[in-house]
């Protein structure tokens, strides 16, 4: 029998055997892992597309700090609102008298609505006259409910006393 002649340059695999193999050991690792992430999503596929609402969940509730430091209040007026005037006449007579105004206000806080609220005494009208044209300028923080600005009724005295 004859022996091979050995060639340092022949192997018993090919050339490109080693390299080859590591090659498809890398592609069988990475379909495998494809394979995995494929089946994974397909059975947590709704944990995953849930996430961000549990990760919302798990953060401490921010509504305390949220919530309008206001949440109800009734009107009231601004401080620079113009006092009634009291007539000149009635001043110089030495008449007294109390009227009562009923204010329709808006949500921004101005009069739409001046009224007289009826009175069982009789009251002169410079006086009424006089009461109305001054709370018909006034300004008011408006009513608040819920944390809302709505619209509102207030009445206001005004006393004429010299």
């Amino acid at each position: 029998m004859g022996s091979i002649p050995h060639n340092p340059s022949e192997t018993t695999t090919s050339a490109h055997g080693t390299p080859t193999a590591l090659l498809w050991a890398l592609l069988f690792a990475l379909l495998l892992g494809v394979v995995g992430v494929m089946g994974y999503r397909a059975t947590h596929g709704s944990e995953i597309l849930h996430k961000p609402e549990v990760v919302a969940a798990a953060r401490p509730s921010l509504e305390p700090t949220q919530t309008p430091a206001v949440f109800n209040q009734e009107a009231e007026p601004l401080a620079d609102n113009p006092v009634p005037r009291y007539p000149a006449q009635m001043l110089a007579d030495g008449t007294d008298a109390d009227v009562v105004v009923r204010l329709q206000i808006d949500a921004n806080g101005a009069v739409t609505e001046a009224t007289l609220q009826p009175r069982e005494d009789n009251v002169d009208e410079r006086f009424e006259q006089a009461a109305l044209q001054a709370l018909r300028e006034w300004r008011f923080r408006p009513e608040v409910r819920e944390g809302h600005a709505i619209s509102s009724v207030v009445l206001v005295p005004v006393e004429f006393r010299r």
